[in-house]
């Protein structure tokens, strides 16, 4: 027991005086060993290996952990969860392994089965026709252009390298030539896209201020989603989506440089290192070689032969594989 005192004072003459008080019963608490090891043993392992990180860890590791756990924080509110919640209505108990391996939600539709090269994708299951006939005027512009017109684009950063480095076209086919530059534009744009930072992605007149509403419609259906978020509309690419998009752009370039692809320009216009787009590009069926020249020597080239076979994996964030 404590006794207590209880102190007054006297305004006009600045004097204390000290009284005893009721007493008061203090009861020593000392928590349990067997409740420390039970919260203990409740933790998961990465929880107690964040403690001990917190506790004793040097400052870099603990900016990486809260740096982690701002991103988990932002991640379990995010637009991306709640779209993919509300758009997949399958049912998911039919889904199997095997539909997951063959890429369907990631690798734009291909025939396998294709005896020659050209068959291996549809144009079309890349590039709608009413997407082609809208970029129509830009083809014809482009068509035109000199080379005095493609150093003055690079200059400017107008279109990515991967399309200036095949411009100006020379064919006699005028649908061929109009083709070949509908999906060096579609190209453009979609790097555009994929560039893009996440704030800036409902922009989309803004973003594609040269560009046919209907080719923007489609790429934002096809590789982004919407919602709304505290009562505004908000679009997000998620990972997945993302995937998808490198995907079709690799597409593309195969069916433009024939099936042969130096993609180091990709790497630049994309910003997306070799390696992933190396990955990438096996996942499609294709194989990865070295040149050997002396200008050349280093730079690698996708190639794709027949039959095309596709490998037992998926795309995951960051270019990773899972079996």
């Amino acid at each position: 027991a404590v006794v207590s005192t209880q102190s007054t004072g006297d305004k006009e003459t600045n004097e204390m005086t000290l009284r005893p008080a009721a007493l008061i019963n203090l009861k020593p608490y000392v928590r349990s060993y067997d409740e420390e090891e039970q919260r203990v043993s409740s933790l998961t392992y990465g929880e107690k290996y964040k403690q001990l990180a917190m506790k004793f860890g040097d400052s870099r590791i603990q900016k990486t952990i809260r740096g982690k756990d701002r991103i988990r924080d932002m991640e379990s509110n995010t637009l991306d969860e709640a779209m993919q919640e509300a758009v997949v209505s399958v049912d998911t108990a039919n889904l199997t392994k095997q539909t997951d391996l063959n890429h369907n939600d990631v690798l734009p539709p291909m025939n396998t089965n294709a005896k020659d090269l050209n068959d291996v994708f549809l144009i079309t299951d890349l590039i709608s026709e009413s997407e082609i006939t809208a970029l129509a005027p830009f083809t014809a512009v482009i068509r035109e252009c000199t080379q005095v017109h493609v150093n003055a684009w690079k200059e400017q950063n107008k279109y990515p390298g991967f399309m200036l480095s095949r411009i100006p076209v020379v064919m006699d086919d005028d649908h061929m030539a109009h083709l070949y530059l509908s999906e060096l534009l579609y190209i453009s744009n979609l790097i555009t896209l994929l560039k893009l930072p996440r704030k800036s992605l409902s922009h989309k007149k803004t973003n594609f201020p040269n560009t046919p509403s209907v080719v923007i419609d489609s790429i934002y259906k096809k590789f982004t989603s919407q919602g709304q978020h505290e009562g505004k509309i908000r679009t997000s690419m998620s990972d997945k989506q993302r995937n998808k998009l490198i995907c079709h752009i690799l597409a593309l370039s195969l069916i433009v440089d024939k099936f042969c692809v130096r993609f180091e320009e990709l790497c630049k216009d994309t910003g997306v290192k070799s390696k992933i787009l190396a990955d990438t590009y096996r996942s499609m069926g294709c194989v990865i070689n070295k040149l050997k020249g002396d200008r050349e020597k280093g730079q690698l080239v996708a190639v794709m032969k027949l039959p095309v076979k596709l490998p037992p994996v998926v795309l995951r964030k960051g270019g990773k594989k899972r079996e």
